[in-house]
């Protein structure tokens, strides 16, 4: 069966073309220097560069409000997402959900559960019904973070962190999935994690992994499919980490990572190819199997590569997921 060609329905307002009139300049958020080397140029105007000083990879131009682009219309939302809220089909990212929810059980089984970047409550959704977590959620988002609180009943703020007004040491748990590398100004983000987790508490972070990132790039290159080939998702994904620039970014902001490791990689639909709207429940395999065993081949050997990097990932992981705590001493 062969796609059609299909206008592509969807919620999120992003667009395939930015002029220059609609990016904007960024220092190195790591750092805060702006010496950078040039990798790669995605959708028009928008850059991917590694900063010279710390090796921080990250989006230079980028699109003026990056977080905008979930600021879209809830009809088409739900749409993406119909037969999940009627429980009548799982979330494709089910089996990820799972495995990272198994990681922090391991480390804290009870307590006051903070998401970040709640999106349509979908992995805060999941954590119903494990342990004695109490769940809390903040999404900036007001349409779906209005899908949250009225598909699943979640306790979700409509806010970004910063300005959402938890107390101080109020949370066991603070976790991040698939939404740090959309914000802007990590180092705000992080001081905020601070302020609000308890001494004892964890921080759960889960982002793409910048060398598998570089690596697609390479064979992009190598295969002669560099034009138009989207690879950094440089319109929501501003800033790119590797392990070792994730580790440096939570040392500065007062955290010790003390996990690591590399998540299962994400099988994402395909229905848009054929239908033209794209729905958040797995699509078959069979529409999409080659892509799919290479995603999993890949996975495996990048396991492979981590342990012979001394438990380092390398650039076949897809993920990166850490396990953080404060550090003695610091606030």
């Amino acid at each position: 069966m062969n796609p059609v060609k299909l206008e592509y329905e969807r919620g999120g307002l992003q667009k395939d073309i930015y002029k220059e009139s609609e990016v904007i300049h960024a220092i190195c958020p790591l750092c805060g220097k702006n010496e950078y080397k040039d990798i790669y140029k995605e959708r028009g105007s928008i850059g991917i560069v590694r900063c010279k000083a710390c090796d921080l990879i990250y989006v230079n131009p980028r699109i003026k409000n990056p977080e905008g682009v979930y600021w879209g219309d809830a009809e088409e939302y739900f749409k993406e997402a119909k037969l999940i809220f009627e429980g009548k089909a799982a979330h494709h990212r089910d089996p990820n959900y799972r495995e990272d929810l198994e990681l922090i059980y391991q480390y804290k089984p009870t307590g006051n559960f903070l998401d970040v970047g709640t999106n349509m409550g979908f992995f805060l959704r999941s954590a119903l019904g494990w342990g004695g977590w109490r769940l809390y959620g903040v999404e900036p988002s007001p349409s779906l973070s209005e899908m949250a609180r009225k598909y699943f009943k979640l306790n979700v703020k409509t806010a970004f962190l910063e300005t959402a007004g938890f107390e101080n040491t109020f949370f066991d748990i603070v976790t991040m999935t698939d939404v740090f590398e959309h914000i802007t100004n990590p180092g705000g983000t992080l001081e905020e994690i601070h302020r609000i987790l308890k001494p004892d508490g964890v921080l759960f972070i889960k982002v793409p992994n910048a060398l598998f990132n570089v690596f697609k790039l390479k064979m992009a290159g190598l295969f002669r499919r560099l034009n138009n080939y989207d690879i950094f998702d440089s319109y929501e994904h501003v800033v790119h980490y590797s392990a070792n620039t994730l580790k440096k970014m939570l040392e500065k902001y007062g955290f010790k990572v003390i996990r690591t490791k590399i998540g299962r990689p994400i099988q994402l639909p395909v229905w848009h190819k054929y239908v033209g709207q794209y729905y958040q429940y797995p699509s078959p395999r069979s529409l999409d199997w080659k892509t799919q065993t290479a995603r999993t081949l890949l996975y495996f050997l990048s396991k492979i590569e981590f342990y012979l990097r001394g438990k380092n990932a390398g650039y076949l992981a897809p993920n990166i997921i850490v396990v953080a705590q404060k550090e003695a001493g610091r606030g």
